[in-house]
């Protein structure tokens, strides 16, 4: 097999930036990759490209997966009628979601909740010691950057709440942890990479896991939080939350044939539902996966950047970012120009790009709040 035999790519490789095609090229020179799929939302990541999914032969890897382990979208469309959220209910709701979930770079709740005791596999008590300072004060925060609390409206008229965050700190830290080995623990690997049946590598496995429990117990809080706040008793929100989409678009899995990486890639299996977000405009697409393993069951996990932060700081102006805006209750100023939607793909085309082909649309919601980390 050649090397671009082992590449399927859901867009032409043109209509990426070249640092995002050169990263591509990289992965596909290694022997133990055995398949790269591209999803339409790529651009350049850390070394695998965001918006790739990469299957290895008893190889795994920590920078494939990122800092963020675990970080995915969750959605739960509620039996409320949009139509009766009148306005004042709408602002009432935006402010109520800030003051009760906390927003922004190392947020921590008032009061920490319980989780179980981080007990690393590496057996390295400082890391032990690292993940132990935020692991419980983090649960149940939203973060930062692109991640995000909304309120929509689904095809039906229903309210859907649907939610972008991940394993926070606790993430950072272990995944941080990993990276560093790579570079000493497997010199028969290039940097970043671990052999799977390693002690090490099966210590990264297991702490990943963690991460992952970690991400969706962090969105089902908030989650209630929101149900809640919206006015949801705790025993109908219990029986929403058994409906609740919910989906990780940065891990690994380990599969019959290898360990399929996922970096910004949503699971796509067939008949799972999956949750595609657009912009802080734009709303999102709830999709029906076809298990197409020729892209790894995999497809896009939302529309991608075309702007970096500080280029869509320094080329969208807050009077551009306000008229896009308009309609959609959000805190529309400076600190969320690099989060405009000019800084993003465009939704549509990059859904119909995959439709029918990895996804179907199985429902959209129309946007009426954003509650930006």
């Amino acid at each position: 097999m050649s090397k671009l035999d082992k590449l399927k790519t859901l867009i032409p490789l043109d209509q990426l930036e070249w640092s995002a095609q050169e990263q591509i090229y990289d992965n596909l020179a290694h022997d133990f990759l055995k398949v790269l799929a591209i999803m339409p939302d790529c651009h350049m990541g850390y070394l695998l490209p965001i918006g790739g999914a990469a299957l290895l032969d008893g190889v795994v890897s920590p920078e494939y997966v990122g800092y963020d382990i675990g970080c995915g979208m969750c959605c739960v469309i509620t039996d409320i009628d949009a139509k009766d959220l009148s306005i004042n209910d709408r602002l009432k709701l935006f402010s109520s979601i800030y003051d009760t979930i906390p927003t922004g770079v190392g947020c921590e709740r008032p009061i920490s909740l319980d989780w179980h005791t981080f007990k690393s596999a590496c057996g390295d008590k400082n890391l032990d010691k690292e993940v132990h300072k935020k692991v419980y004060s983090q649960l149940g925060t939203l973060g930062s950057g692109n991640h995000f609390i909304e309120i929509g409206k689904s095809w039906e008229g229903k309210i859907a709440v649907v939610i972008h965050s991940g394993s926070r700190k606790t993430g950072h830290t272990i995944a941080g942890y990993y990276m560093k080995l790579t570079k000493t623990e497997s010199r028969d690997l290039p940097k970043g990479f671990l052999r799977a049946d390693s002690d090490l590598g099966k210590a990264y496995v297991e702490d990943m896991n963690f991460c992952l429990q970690y991400a969706l117990q962090n969105r089902l809080i908030m989650m209630k939080d929101v149900l809640r706040l919206l006015g949801i008793n705790l025993k109908q929100i219990d029986s929403l939350l058994t409906f609740m989409i919910n989906e990780n678009h940065n891990h690994m899995v380990v599969r019959h044939d290898g360990y399929l990486h996922r970096k910004g890639a949503t699971p796509a299996e067939k008949d799972v539902l999956g949750v595609i977000p657009g912009t802080m405009k734009s709303g999102t697409i709830i999709t029906r996966g076809l298990g197409n393993e020729e892209y790894l069951s995999s497809a896009s996990h939302g529309a991608g950047r075309k702007m970096s932060r500080t280029k869509a700081k320094q080329c969208i102006t807050l009077e551009q970012h306000k008229k896009w805006m308009k309609g959609v209750i959000a805190k529309v100023d400076k600190s969320t120009l690099d989060e405009a939607h000019g800084a993003y793909k465009d939704l549509k085309k990059v859904v119909d790009m995959q439709e029918g082909i990895v996804i179907d649309i199985a429902d959209k919601i129309h946007l009426i709040i954003n509650v930006k980390g």
